[in-house]
C-alpha cells in the first residue's frame, strides 16, 4: 500500500515538473520572440558626416526593415572616440543598445592611451565586423600637389610648414597617415580636428595640405574638383576611383591600411540577443539596397558571427600594437 501511494506521489510530482517546464521554456521563448520590441541605439563615436556616420544609417535603415524596428544612430563624438566608446560599454546591457565603431576605437586605442576607460576585448560583446573601408589620401586642389611624388617635393620645398588633417588623434585619417609618413620618409605636422567636417574648411583652401579620409565623404568633394586624390589606402585600386594609385603603387612601398567597421554591445548583453542581431546585420547586408549604397561609397561588406569578429579583433589588437610601436605614433 505504501508503495502505491509513493508511486502516485512521485508520478503527480514528475507531472508537475514537466509542467513547470514546459511554461518556463514558453516563457523564455516568447520573451525571444518578442525582442526587439522598440527602437535599437547604435552610438556612433565620431561626428556626423563621416564615412563611419554615412555607412551606420545606411545598415541602419537595413536593419530596421529586418528587425522590424527603429534603429537610432547617436552620435558622441569626442577623444579620438573614446568618449562614445566609454558610454556604449557602460550602457545597459539589454540588447538595445549598441556601437558602430572603426578599427581606431576597437583596436589601435588601447596601444596609444595608456589610461582608457575601456578595454575594447573585455567591455565588449562583438556582434559582427560590418565592413572595410579603404581610405583615400586627398590633397587641396588650391596647392600644387597632384601626385604623390609632388607633396613629398611640397614637403621638402617647405621645411616643417606643411600640415595634415584628421578627425582627430587616434583617428583612422591619423594612423594611416603617420604609417605612410613613416614608410615614405616623410614628415608633416598632425593638425586635429573633431570630426571630418571642420578638417574640410580647412583642407579644402590649403590651410592643411592633405587628408586622409573615407571614400564615401572624399568622392563627392572629389568630383566638384575640391580636393585632389593622390592614392589608395588598401592593397588594390577601389571601383569608384579605378583611375587612381594605391599608395603602395604611388611610391609608398608596401603600404597597407585597410580601415574597418564592426558593430559591438555592452558587456554582459544577452547572448541570444548578440546572436539575433549578428545575424540581422548579416541578412541586411545581403540586401541588393544596401549592397549598392555599399559601392557607392566605396565599402567592402563583410558580415560574420560574433565569435568570427572576436577573433578578428584580438588578432588586430595584436597587429596595430606591433604598428604604433614601429611607426613611432603618439595620440597628440
Amino acid at each position: 500500500m505504501t508503495n502505491f501511494w509513493t508511486k502516485r506521489y512521485i508520478t503527480a510530482f514528475q507531472c508537475i515538473l514537466t509542467l513547470c517546464t514546459i511554461s518556463t521554456a514558453a516563457s523564455v521563448q516568447a520573451q525571444t520572440n518578442t525582442y526587439p520590441d522598440r527602437a535599437i541605439r547604435i552610438i556612433v563615436p565620431f561626428a556626423a558626416g563621416a564615412t563611419l556616420d554615412l555607412m551606420t544609417r545606411a545598415v541602419g535603415q537595413a536593419l530596421s526593415l529586418e528587425i522590424k524596428q527603429p534603429v537610432i544612430v547617436e552620435n558622441k563624438a569626442g577623444a579620438s572616440g573614446i568618449i562614445g566608446a566609454e558610454a556604449a560599454a557602460k550602457a545597459e546591457p539589454d540588447g538595445y543598445t549598441f556601437m558602430m565603431a572603426p578599427f581606431s576605437v576597437l583596436a589601435v586605442n588601447p596601444s596609444l592611451h595608456p589610461n582608457l576607460p575601456y578595454n575594447p576585448l573585455i567591455d565588449f560583446a562583438p556582434v559582427a565586423h560590418v565592413a572595410d573601408a579603404p581610405h583615400i589620401l586627398i590633397a587641396s586642389a588650391a596647392l600644387p600637389i597632384k601626385t604623390l611624388a609632388q607633396l613629398k617635393a611640397y614637403i621638402e620645398a617647405n621645411p616643417g610648414k606643411v600640415s595634415y588633417a584628421s578627425a582627430g588623434a587616434g583617428s583612422s585619417a591619423h594612423l594611416a597617415t603617420e604609417v605612410m609618413n613613416f614608410q615614405y620618409g616623410i614628415s608633416m605636422t598632425h593638425i586635429p580636428y573633431k570630426g571630418t567636417a571642420p578638417a574640410y574648411n580647412d583642407l579644402i583652401p590649403g590651410r592643411v595640405a592633405v587628408m586622409i579620409d573615407g571614400a564615401a565623404a572624399t568622392l563627392p568633394r572629389i568630383q566638384s574638383g575640391l580636393v585632389v586624390p593622390l592614392g589608395v589606402t588598401s592593397a588594390k585600386r577601389i571601383a569608384i576611383l579605378p583611375d587612381v594609385p594605391t599608395l603602395a603603387e604611388a611610391g609608398v612601398k608596401g603600404y597597407e591600411v585597410n580601415p574597418w567597421y564592426g558593430l559591438v554591445a555592452p558587456r554582459d548583453t544577452p547572448k541570444d540577443r548578440v546572436l539575433f542581431m549578428s545575424r540581422a546585420v548579416n541578412n541586411a547586408l545581403n540586401s541588393e539596397e544596401l549592397k549598392k549604397k555599399f559601392a557607392d561609397m566605396g565599402l567592402d561588406a563583410v558580415g560574420d558571427d560574433p565569435q568570427s569578429f572576436a577573433a578578428f579583433m584580438k588578432s588586430e589588437v595584436a597587429k596595430w600594437k606591433q604598428v604604433v610601436h614601429d611607426a613611432h605614433v603618439k595620440a597628440d
